[in-house]
């Protein structure tokens, strides 16, 4: 199977009739050992199949959405788009993304809702609220192999330990440029796959903890479609399993955790993935079975340009049947 080798590609569609599209690539799986993709795979599209309907001066402001069922990495992406506004300053999409099974029907993946609107001729207001904590800016940060790297030399995690992770997170390094200030729970303990290792925020409550990266494309993004598809593969990894991570556990420690529905809210007409942004990750509450986590993403200039919150479901493992005794 051929891998998209850029993100462009990756979200990349063919039109096969009226507001029907298919991928060029299958997508392509981070975080599961499963023949699972990551769910940013399937939104990144379906936002991108969106936008091959708009008309230009429209910007999206607004996307929402529920996974439907996993998608598979052995077969690519359809999108089915159906226009429900079009009017002088909004545009509404709504977009099923499915796959073709076996049997030659198909199974639905994700529904969204995209919401557009023109750029307005004045703003009433203009300000967004910083980060949680201040952080070291990205040309001051370490990049990924330079933090993994520092973990083996200090003896915290075996190489083959790294290596796993470098497989397990590896689609979002053939993608993105990352660089991890200082102080944040998800680089010193590997996303959560060293469990065993203490943090600088061991002492806050889970609500209070966060996580910080610096990230750019690596590969050039030349319109808006593909910076907001791109912005939206991104935002959506690792939501689901922070608070594992904030709770020194990982994905193995709960029977099901996965992303249920999403809200991406964008704040600018402007975005630029081709520069350096810091997204800044927590998680807001836990019950039911489920939970509420956000990420935020702002510019260097200080700018929130987005935000995503997820509902996700959390399932414990079933307890041990306790053995009676004789």
């Amino acid at each position: 199977m051929v891998l998209a080798a850029t993100l462009p590609d990756q979200v990349a569609l063919k039109k096969i009739s009226e507001d029907h599209y298919v991928t060029l690539f299958n997508p392509d799986k981070m975080g599961n050992a499963a023949n699972i993709a990551y769910g940013g795979c399937t939104v990144g599209v379906g936002v991108n199949a969106a936008y091959q309907t708009i008309k230009p001066g429209y910007h999206c402001y607004s996307i929402m959405g529920n996974y439907l069922g996993p998608a598979l990495t052995d077969r690519k992406l359809f999108c089915k788009v159906r226009r429900y506004r079009d009017t002088r300053t909004f545009a509404s999409r709504q977009v099923e993304v499915s796959q073709e099974q076996d049997d030659g029907t198909h199974r639905p993946c994700l529904i969204l809702l995209a919401e557009f609107q023109v750029q307005e001729p004045g703003t009433l207001f203009d300000y967004s609220a910083p980060p949680a904590s201040k952080y070291a800016p990205a040309e001051d940060s370490p990049t990924r192999d330079e933090v993994t790297s520092a973990l083996v030399k200090e003896g915290k995690v075996s190489q083959k330990m790294v290596d796993v992770f470098n497989i397990v997170f590896g689609l979002m390094a053939r993608f993105w440029e990352s660089r991890s200030p200082p102080g944040t729970v998800m680089s010193e303990k590997l996303y959560g796959m060293a469990k065993h290792l203490k943090t600088t925020q061991d002492h806050l409550p889970i609500t209070s903890k966060t996580s910080a990266e610096w990230v750019r494309s690596k590969s050039k993004l030349s319109t808006e479609a593909e910076n907001i598809s791109a912005l939206s593969f991104y935002m959506d990894g690792a939501l689901s399993f922070i608070p594992l991570s904030y709770s020194n556990l990982f994905l193995q420690d709960a029977a099901a955790c996965s992303t249920l529905d999403f809200a991406l809210r964008l704040f600018s007409n402007k975005v630029d993935m081709n520069q350096w942004h810091i997204k800044e990750m927590k998680t807001i509450n836990g019950g039911e079975g489920r939970t509420y986590n956000e990420a935020q993403i702002w510019d260097q200039q200080g700018n929130m340009i987005a935000s995503m919150t997820q509902q996700c479901i959390m399932r414990p493992h079933k307890p041990k049947p306790v053995k009676a005794a004789l």
